[in-house]
């Protein structure tokens, strides 16, 4: 919604205006000034939900008819619209589009005044307020529910800021696009306030985006907290972003709620470990080096494609190409990954991933990716890095869907920068069966880089079926792919409520019983249900527009319409039959700024294709079609979770050592929470991570805190040493790097210091490697998620060199030495 209150029209007739809402009235620009914005947020366990105020005041001589967008994720249930113009309070009821876009025309036409509230595409509605009166105030509030991303063991909120402005291709005009690209600034008073209630206990809040002030309290059996921020909109200069680490975060859980319609509501949460294991791929990087990216965006792509190309497997394929009106590639065909390939690669990054490429043309080297020759017995992994400002969303994600060979393609997608358009990298996402992930202006890149490429480099895992015991078994009529350490949220409407619902998935089923289904007492809940069932596919389109309107939520063929019965002065109108024309010259104006400012969420993606199970994001859904039945709700009792591998409890059964990313997520948990709750004690245990222990030296006071995204820092120059097997082979510049010389000569003579007895039988390219892992553990123990894959490439060509107990004596040689600074 719209944060600003001056906005600059790239009309050049417009000129700056004051403003919150902006109509273009006899050829003039006429601002409707924002006078006051609140945000209220309530966060419980996966989902929240935000009601979003806005109060305009219309201080021209006439009515006026104004339109703004506010940007949504693709996941939102918009519940609630009302508009209070004066003392007159109007409520928005879903109906059909045409029929609301008829009432909401013929009101407007006699005089009355209306609102239209539509999604003018998955991430962006846009209201229409016809014949506001003059000097009126006219406050707006609209209501949603959305589930939340699970991101390293976080949940994370976030609130919108900007709509970015999006790049429209002369090949693919969009004149409503047009409408939204304007630059603004505003500052007007700003209150934002959130309240969160957990199953488990809150460990941290914070915000990478905005100082906030939080505290913390418990109530019958929830772990809460709440929190403000009181300033003004010129803060929302990015989006708000909230993240949350709690005691179990890996907890599965089914939230239910009764319906009005006798249905129960269901959403299964949980965290698949699909033992999947690393395959041979081809590695494609479509890096965005438009204008947008410039300045910090640019920065981050670079950084990311440095510990992408350092960190990529050593059997592999890789190409980069980025792109902006035109494209340009590395090299004409994908090459395989050695040392002389790296090397042209680190370079190629350095001089050439710019901002200087112009417009967003992303549809013609995606094209031609999707063209290329496949390498025997390798599987494709396109990985896009973008802003995601483009109009032409529908025709990449349609070329992404309609790829060929899908079961030897998958893209994932990366938005860099505030604003992005979460349509288009969710969209790429969804479409290519990968995942996506967005990184905001303040937040660290490394991590997320590192999460994406394990998820590329597994192996396809897939639920099979889903069983709810006492109904029908059901199955996803297509493949729907699981990674590892990804949160999957399962939607359903069902008759009665199941005492257990078990999901089958490729080696293995996770199973969450009555002990462990939290009844949500909110009429919201079940909306957000509704309209993933209505949205994702599982149902024809007109049993999704019956659900829509049935629970009273916004879709594509759903609108809110609410209409004033006083006459008015009827403001300057289009005539009615043009309306609706998407090609007309649209006579409404609108500003860039819309939402908090304009902007986007980062939250969960759209359903799946017709049973939707669940995406890389894991917006995914079940339906059945018998008839609902009321049924009393089942209250919850202690709480008891069951995993299993196979049908088998033993943990002999266990996959030997689980896969890397789990156990990854394993150890920073107990990092973060000393010892670890109970229940992760005994996943570790079952998935054969019991012996695991910490990397030494985390979280001490000695542990260097290197600047985490800047190029130059120590771990990026320690990792640029290696080869492409993660060796190793000059000693002096792994010293030179952390100034090593002197404090190793005051322990022993740097001329012998690789003569001393413990090192003297190892070729020097051993020790540097030993070393260099030692380095990693004792000084970025914190920072494992970045260089746990690069790590495994050394310890796989240690173990080719020298026995183990070997390796373990030099490690502990080495960390005499390390340790003492």
């Amino acid at each position: 919604m719209p944060f600003a209150n001056k906005v600059k029209l790239q009309d050049g007739n417009m000129g700056v205006v004051e403003c919150g809402l902006v109509v273009k009235h006899e050829n003039q620009a006429i601002g409707i000034p924002l006078t006051h914005v609140t945000a209220e947020i309530d966060i419980t366990f996966c989902a929240a939900e935000v009601k979003l105020t806005q109060t305009y005041l219309n201080n021209s001589p006439d009515p006026l008819n104004c339109v703004y967008f506010f940007p949504t994720e693709t996941s939102v249930a918009l519940h609630k619209f009302t508009a209070t113009i004066g003392d007159r309070k109007l409520s928005g009821v879903v109906k059909e589009k045409e029929v609301a876009r008829e009432e909401f025309s013929d009101a407007v036409t006699q005089g009355k005044t209306a609102l239209l509230l539509e999604q003018l595409k998955p991430d962006i509605m846009e209201l229409m307020v016809g014949n506001l009166g003059s000097n009126e105030t006219c406050q707006i509030e609209i209501c949603y529910i959305q589930e939340l991303p699970f991101q390293d063991l976080l949940t994370r909120f976030t609130l919108p800021t900007s709509i970015a402005p999006r790049y429209i291709p002369a090949s693919d005009p969009d004149p409503v696009v047009g409408l939204m690209n304007m630059q603004y600034t505003g500052d007007v008073p700003l209150s934002i306030g959130f309240q969160i209630k957990m199953r488990s206990e809150i460990k941290n809040i914070t915000s990478p985006s905005h100082k906030v002030e939080v505290t913390q309290h418990s109530e019958e059996g929830w772990f809460c907290a709440g929190g403000t921020l009181e300033d003004f909109t010129s803060l929302l200069d990015r989006d708000f972003v909230l993240t949350l680490e709690c005691d179990d975060p890996l907890l599965p859980v089914v939230l239910y709620g009764n319906t009005e319609q006798g249905e129960v509501a269901l959403m299964m949460s949980f965290i698949p470990e699909t033992h999947a294991k690393d395959r041979l791929c081809e590695f494609v990087f479509i890096v965005d080096c438009s204008g947008s990216m410039n300045g910090d965006r640019i920065s981050k792509a670079r950084e990311a494609m440095r510990v992408f190309i350092q960190s990529l497997p050593e059997d592999c394929f890789f190409n980069i190409i980025r792109f902006g009106s035109s494209y340009e590639v590395l090299t004409s065909k994908s090459v395989p990954y050695n040392d002389e390939t790296l090397t042209k690669a680190k370079d190629y990054i350095e001089k050439s991933v710019h901002a200087d490429l112009g417009g967003t043309e992303i549809l013609e080297p995606l094209k031609t990716v999707l063209g290329w020759k496949y390498e025997k017995g390798y599987e494709r992994q396109i990985l896009i890095l973008t802003d995601g400002a483009v109009s032409n969303t529908e025709n990449i994600i349609k070329t992404i869907k309609n790829r060929s060979n899908k079961d030897k393609c998958r893209v994932f997608s990366l938005g860099i920068g505030d604003g992005v358009s979460r349509e288009l990298v969710t969209g790429m996402a969804e479409a290519g069966d990968g995942i996506q992930l967005f990184c905001t202006s303040n937040e660290p890149m490394r991590e997320k880089v590192i999460r994406m490429l394990s998820c590329a480099c597994s192996n396809r895992s897939e639920i099979s079926c889903v069983e709810m015991e006492g109904q029908e078994s059901l199955t996803p009529p297509v493949p729907v792919t699981l990674f590892t350490g990804e949160k999957t949220v399962l939607y359903t409407l069902t008759p009665t409520l199941p005492a257990e619902i078990t999901v089958h998935c490729s080696g293995s089923k996770h199973t969450v019983t009555s002990g462990n289904f939290v009844q949500v007492h909110s009429d919201n809940m079940p909306k957000l249900v509704a309209h993933k069932v209505a949205t994702g596919g599982v149902v024809s389109e007109g049993r999704g527009v019956e659900l829509a309107l049935n629970y009273q939520v916004v879709t594509k063929k759903t609108s809110f319409v609410c209409v004033d019965g006083d006459v008015t002065t009827t403001a300057n109108m289009l005539p009615k039959s043009n309306m609706w024309d998407d090609e007309m010259e649209m006579q409404m104006m609108s500003l860039q700024a819309c939402g908090l400012n304009g902007g986007g969420h980062q939250f969960r993606s759209m359903p799946k294709k017709s049973m939707g199970f669940g995406l890389p994001s894991f917006g995914g859904l079940f339906s059945r079609k018998k008839k609902a039945k009321i049924h009393t709700p089942v209250e919850r009792c202690a709480r008891r979770v069951e995993y299993t591998s196979d049908g088998n409890n033993d943990p002999a059964s266990a996959p030997p050592g689980g896969s890397d990313l789990m156990r990854m997520l394993l150890d920073k948990q107990n990092r973060r929470s000393g010892a670890g709750s109970s229940l992760t004690k005994k996943r570790m245990e079952k998935w054969g991570f019991s012996n695991r222990t910490p990397p030494p030296g985390v979280g001490e006071s000695g542990s260097l805190e290197a600047g985490e995204d800047e190029p130059g820092d120590q771990l990026n120059k320690l990792m640029d040493l290696a080869d492409t097997k993660g060796r190793f082979t000059d000693l002096a510049k792994i010293r030179a790097v952390f100034k090593l010389g002197e404090l190793i000569g005051q322990s022993y003579d740097v001329n012998i210091s690789l003569k001393k007895e413990s090192v003297s039988n190892f070729a020097e390219d051993i020790v540097a490697t030993v070393l260099a892992l030692v380095l990693l553990e004792i000084k970025f123990g914190v920072q494992r998620d970045v260089w746990y894959r690069f790590a495994g490439k050394s310890e796989k060509w240690l173990d080719g060199k020298i026995s183990k107990e070997e390796v373990k004596n030099l490690k502990d040689e080495m960390k005499n030495f390390v340790s003492s600074f």
